[in-house]
């Protein structure tokens, strides 16, 4: 699982810093956030997807797929 998360990331992150690393607002976060924590694929033991793998957190911090404004959830709820 760890190869997968990682490569995941790697792909993740070129496409955020090529895209000129946008940013989501707090708000955006937010709304993301609410709607992970309620899915059938959020982990909540290791606070992260299990379909992609992604850290998930309401926080506005560099390693968080839901800050990332150029980011998409796996299964299209975002």
């Amino acid at each position: 699982m760890f190869l997968i998360r990682l490569k995941t990331f790697i792909k993740s992150l070129i496409w955020h810093i090529s895209n000129g690393l946008p940013k989501s607002s707090k708000d955006t976060i937010a709304h993301r956030y609410s709607l992970c924590i309620v899915c059938d694929s959020y982990d909540s033991e290791n606070k992260q997807c299990s379909e992609c793998g992604c850290n998930i957190s309401d926080k506005s911090i560099f390693l968080n797929k839901l800050a990332w404004a150029d980011q998409k959830c796996p299964l299209n709820k975002w």
